[in-house]
């Protein structure tokens, strides 16, 4: 399974709303003496990310995070070209995702290839995180990637992206076993698309093509009686898995057609 940004964006969320709470104490305490504070700039970020202490390297990461633009997402980009320890190297492509600019794109493209494959997987996360120009290019070469964690990350962030053009390529990636590319699929599909993902059952697990089928689900996109033959599809396994999976899936669908279709199609299935 692909390396999960979720706990570590997190864990950056919490830092930063640590930071702000601060940054908003000092400010209330100088608007009450007369005078504002000044927040911290790049330029005092730069000498922390340029020394060889990682203590140090770090505090100029999260100051530089802090500052946030274009200049911060630079000054992270040329400190990783100049080469930082694994553990810093980490936290620096966290950093990058956490300031969500574009500009970190070619630092991070340039990390999809990186010789340790979680770097490699760090960067197809963040990639996606920064929206950077290109990268469903990037993350599809990376579908291809010999580690089955970059490849994992890829076929879900290129899902996050919505990129639609990579449909054939992640239908090729489930084909090779990249169970995830079938979460992606139901992100990126077309009608033909829930077809062809369609085909796919009785050959992986019901439980790694489900994922799929709960974004399309979720999708305004999708038509109703694309979501009606998928139920009916399903109901034509009719095994247990299915029975359940539908009972659930009919739980928290919104209330019409589609989730009386489920509801039916489980009920009807006799274990």
């Amino acid at each position: 399974m692909g390396v999960s940004i979720g706990r570590r964006s997190r864990a950056l969320w919490v830092v930063g709303l640590a930071v702000a709470l601060g940054a908003s104490s000092s400010l209330a305490e100088a608007q009450r003496r007369g005078r504002a504070p000044r927040g911290p700039s790049i330029a005092e970020a730069q000498p922390l990310l340029d020394s060889t202490n990682p203590d140090e390297i770090r505090l100029g990461l999260e100051t530089a995070v802090t500052v946030g633009g274009a200049p911060a997402a630079e000054a992270i980009a040329q400190r990783i070209r100049r080469g930082l320890p694994a553990e810093v190297l980490d936290s620096a492509i966290d950093s990058l995702a956490a300031l969500a600019r574009r500009e970190a794109g070619p630092v991070l493209f340039e990390l999809l290839n990186h010789r340790r494959a979680t770097v490699r997987a760090r960067a197809a996360e963040a990639v996606v995180a920064v929206a950077a120009q290109g990268a469903d290019r990037a993350l599809v070469a990376s579908l291809s990637d010999g580690d089955p964690a970059v490849r994992s990350a890829a076929a879900l962030g290129l899902g996050r992206l919505g990129a639609r053009s990579a449909a054939n390529e992640l239908f090729l990636a489930l084909e090779r076993g990249v169970l995830e590319a079938a979460t992606a699929l139901g992100q990126v599909v077309d009608a033909a698309g829930v077809d062809r993902l369609l085909g796919f059952l009785g050959r992986v697990p019901l439980d790694a093509l489900t994922p799929g089928f709960d974004e399309l689900f979720a999708r305004n996109d999708v038509q109703e009686r694309t979501k009606l033959a998928l139920i009916g599809r399903l109901e034509g396994l009719a095994t247990p898995d299915v029975k359940n999976y539908l009972a659930t899936t009919a739980e928290v669908l919104p209330e019409g057609a589609v989730r009386r279709a489920a509801q039916a199609a489980s009920e009807r299935i006799v274990e």
